[in-house]
């Protein structure tokens, strides 16, 4: 839908806010040491996959540790 309508800031908007979300559970959720680290490891790594693919195609390239 985003590439037939030309519509790129619908992914901006969507990966932005993707960032935030996971932004508040990082801050407010401990992920390692936790009873729940399994399944909070896979939610880290997948949010991960999602945002890089997002900024790929945008164009922009992602770095792999800050």
């Amino acid at each position: 839908m985003m590439a037939r309508d030309l519509l790129p800031n619908r992914l901006t908007d969507y990966l932005y806010e993707l960032a935030e979300k996971f932004n508040a559970f990082f801050r407010d959720c401990r992920v390692e040491g936790s009873a729940e680290e399994g399944s909070r490891l896979v939610l880290c790594e997948l949010t991960s996959r999602v945002l890089k693919q997002g900024l790929n195609l945008l164009g922009l390239e992602t770095v792999e540790r800050m």
